[in-house]
């Protein structure tokens, strides 16, 4: 059987999550009393942080955070792109969470809505937009490198080196974190991955998977998740992803500025790396909070950090996001809980 590839798709609206939901609470609703952004604030904004032309550049997002933008969240893309170039790729995370709460899942890359917030939907729905096939763990591409980094073995784990992670650290790869701490990083998961850190292990699944063609196939996958410790996944230990973060900024290794109300952050994911291979030698819970203290994070300097209301996620989970602004007194929060908290 042939294996399924990205594919380039137009935008259908999820078969699974509400659309119309996540715009409502990760769009501009309640925001008209703030100063609105437009798309050239946007590009001024991203070139000042330090984005260039020609980059690779994942993009994690809290729309809610920048305040009032004109044309919503897909100006942010424009914005994006138009600061990237021709030359350029902009990848978002298009996680489907929903996925681990169903019996037998099937993996549809045309039809299933991201739960990463509304900028990573504007990106899956981009109609340039090539998206890899994956459980859970997709990525939208736009772009030069869109099919490089989206066109990749789907038996292989996301966070695998000859997959999607592996590919992008190749590429020197930009991750952005706009009015999010590094706790929505998922690259620190991937570096979790190449340290081989021992809580967490990746498991062999069989999902199925809808071609364009409607025609349904199973495929062999591989998650990668956090092991039971104690009957909590983290045992006395809670994950602290601003502990590495706060190391870079320290050396001088991320960009900073603050666009609109959001707290915008850019650093090398090859820099992450290569510093978590350094620490993780001596210490892979350099990751993680010390034992018994699992909400204690490392505190960051930038920006004001946030805690949002509970979030609940496609499977049903309950979260608190940690969301990142110039100021709290600005950042409207959701009257109701949304599908998912953005990221």
């Amino acid at each position: 059987m042939e294996q399924p590839r990205a594919i380039p798709f137009e935008c259908h609206r999820g078969r699974k999550h509400n659309a119309a939901v996540k715009a409502k609470y990760y769009g501009t609703e309640n925001m008209d009393s703030q100063s609105t952004l437009y798309r050239s604030d946007l590009i001024a904004g991203f070139r000042n942080l330090g984005l260039s032309p020609g980059a690779v550049v994942l993009v994690h997002s809290a729309m809610r955070t920048f305040g009032r933008i004109e044309g919503g969240a897909t100006t942010v893309i424009d914005a994006l792109l138009d600061v990237l170039g021709p030359m350029g790729t902009l990848v978002v995370p298009t996680f489907t969470f929903a996925q681990e709460a169903e019996k037998d899942p099937i993996v549809d890359p045309a039809a299933d809505s991201s739960e990463m917030g509304a900028i990573s939907e504007a990106g899956r729905c981009h109609p340039d937009s090539r998206r890899s096939v994956a459980f859970r763990h997709s990525f939208a591409a736009i772009g030069r490198r869109a099919e490089l980094v989206t066109d990749v073995d789907p038996s292989l784990s996301p966070f695998d080196l000859g997959s999607t992670f592996g590919i992008m650290l190749d590429l020197n790869t930009q991750i952005m974190l706009c009015g999010l701490t590094y706790s929505n990083s998922t690259s620190h998961h991937f570096a979790e991955w190449v340290c081989e850190v021992p809580y967490r292990h990746s498991v062999d699944m069989r999902v199925k998977v809808r071609s364009v063609d409607g025609s349904i196939a199973e495929q062999p996958m591989v998650d990668y998740q956090p092991k039971s410790e104690g009957g909590s996944y983290y045992g006395t230990r809670g994950p602290d992803f601003d502990r590495l973060g706060r190391m870079l900024e320290d050396a001088g290794r991320v960009g900073t500025a603050f666009i609109g109300n959001s707290a915008v952050r850019q650093f090398a994911m090859r820099d992450l790396m290569d510093l978590a291979r350094v620490e993780a030698a001596s210490d892979y819970n350099v990751f993680r909070t010390p034992e018994h203290r699992q909400g204690e994070l490392t505190p960051l300097t930038f920006g004001t950090v946030v805690p949002s209301p509970p979030l609940t996620d496609g499977a049903g989970r309950s979260d608190v996001i940690d969301w990142c602004v110039a100021d709290p007194a600005k950042l409207v929060m959701p009257d109701v809980e949304p599908e998912r908290r953005g990221g």
